[in-house]
């Protein structure tokens, strides 16, 4: 099982990458089985009040972008990559993380539009190709 992420954080802050983002994140069974997941569970179908930060639902499904001012939110509770007025932060985390992807040729780097393609004719100078087929 994996959710392939992808991060970058600094003193200031802390951006994630969901790759596969419209997929529900993976519960494998040692952690389904967790008093802690367990009690987040029972909680939810219960209609209790929860003692997490995150409903399960939005454990479950995670926005392809999570940024997070470490300084006033360490708990990481608010995520402002929506946020108008961060959007020069995440514009320059996100150029960062890319930057990185090329270095460590992270397979990942077209995801989740794209498939990087260093191979054959491309093997010399890969290249992000879209997966739309235009339909």
């Amino acid at each position: 099982m994996f959710y392939s992420m992808r991060v970058i954080r600094t003193g200031d802050y802390h951006l994630i990458q969901n790759i596969n983002y419209a997929m529900p994140f993976p519960i494998d069974q040692d952690f389904y089985l967790s008093p802690s997941f367990q009690d987040l569970l029972n909680r939810t179908r219960e209609g209790q009040p929860l003692q997490w930060f995150k409903t399960l639902k939005k454990y479950y499904y995670r926005p392809q972008w999570e940024l997070y001012d470490l300084k006033n939110d360490p708990q990481e509770t608010v995520n402002l990559a929506d946020n108008s007025d961060y959007r020069d932060v995440l514009q320059e985390l996100r150029s960062q993380l890319q930057a990185w992807q090329k270095v460590t040729y992270d397979p990942w780097i077209c995801a989740p539009w794209g498939v990087l393609e260093d191979a054959g004719p491309y093997k010399d100078n890969p290249v992000c190709m879209s997966m739309d087929n235009g339909t």
